[in-house]
């Protein structure tokens, strides 16, 4: 005989027609994120980005196909989607007043024998839903710049210009497009040198890049010649006034800034504006990467390649020309032979995340056989 008190149960009942539900569990970073969101201006943006099909612009891009996940992301964090599916059905419940047909037992003998069925409601819980899987965020690393590098058209020079698309590809459409933060997105954009032709979004090959590179620092070295520079104060209006006065350039205005923005350490100022400098680490690695890049499938003897890069660095940059600066960025042989290689080189370019232990629904699980 059955020892449930009746009275004490709760009544459950299933939904004719089920709502479809994906859950989406949230890992620990993202939900304080939400929950340390104090204002409706602090609310944070989340969006659900596809990785589209990369096009092949030349040799010195990715051919490999899309990231195997869709994304969310914050405005700085990436998160892969994916797919859990469980032996365990979870049910999504719904407080409701469940109709309860009383017992005759329970009908008092005193009464005759009702003809109809007595029918009564109780506080209970529906099954609006049945989920057999649910989406979990597993975070990633995506690598921006090989994304990027695979999405914009290169370009080479002025002489020989790349074709003027029949519907280019914009800034603001590869931001949307690039499965990736923001945040990410504007470092990989810095990273490749890209820029714009209008609505045209372009990234300035590796050898055009030095070019540039090395023609700023020529005429910041005949500015020093006539008059006073400050080369920690140099702002984009000083380069850009340079580079107006010489009046040889035929490099595109904004690929001569993002050459600036991406080459040069950069700091805010007192008054909001930014400060560029080049006697740094930081150049002295941009310069040694552009090489690596400039000759994606070439070797290097570490001798060849140690004096080439002496040779492209600032004078004042000399001192830190140094292999660990491109640690991730090149492989060296036992014989001293060194190639690029890129620092998460894989398909998509997306760092697949480690799989996370201890998940909410195997600790239930072995809750459950304890």
């Amino acid at each position: 005989m059955s020892t449930q008190d009746d009275n004490k149960a709760i009544p459950l009942a299933f939904a004719h027609e089920q709502a479809p539900v994906r859950l989406l569990e949230l890992p620990p970073s993202l939900l304080s994120l939400i929950e340390n969101s104090t204002s409706r201006s602090s609310t944070p943006v989340l969006k659900i980005k596809a990785p589209p099909n990369p096009t092949n612009n030349g040799p010195n891009t990715s051919s490999t196909g899309p990231a195997p996940f869709a994304v969310l992301t914050t405005a700085t964090e990436t998160y892969n989607i994916r797919s859990v599916h469980s032996s365990n059905s979870i049910f999504i419940l719904k407080p409701v007043p469940i109709p309860i047909i009383q017992d005759q037992d329970e009908v008092d003998s005193d009464t005759e024998m009702a003809d109809e069925p007595i029918i009564t409601s109780r506080p209970g819980v529906i099954v609006t839903s049945t989920c057999a899987s649910h989406l979990e965020l597993l975070p990633s690393k995506p690598n921006t710049e090989l994304l990027l590098q695979s999405m914009l058209t290169e370009y080479k020079s002025p002489e020989a210009p790349p074709n003027h698309p029949s519907d280019p590809l914009s800034k603001s459409q590869a931001l949307l497009n690039t499965p990736v933060s923001d945040a990410e997105f504007h470092e990989g954009w810095r990273d490749v040198t890209a820029f714009e032709i209008g609505d045209w979004a372009l990234r300035l090959s590796p050898p055009a890049a030095l070019e540039i590179f090395s023609t700023l620092i020529e005429l910041v070295l005949s500015r020093g010649k006539t008059e006073e520079v400050d080369q920690d104060e140099m702002g984009m209006h000083f380069f850009i006034k340079l580079v107006e006065q010489d009046g040889d350039f035929e490099f595109p205005i904004d690929a001569i800034r993002a050459v600036i923005r991406g080459a040069f350490e950069s700091r805010r100022t007192e008054d909001g504006s930014m400060a560029y400098s080049y006697a740094t680490p930081y150049t002295t690695k941009w310069v040694g990467k552009q090489i690596l890049l400039s000759n994606p499938n070439k070797s290097f003897t570490e001798r060849e390649f140690m004096e080439t890069w002496r040779s492209k660095a600032p004078d004042e940059c000399e001192k830190f020309v140094d292999l660990k600066l491109l640690d991730g960025l090149h492989t060296r042989s036992v014989l001293g032979v060194i190639r690029y290689i890129h620092s998460t080189e894989n398909e998509g370019g997306v760092v697949p995340a480690t799989k996370k232990k201890n998940k909410w629904h195997e600790k239930f699980a072995a809750g459950k056989k304890r």
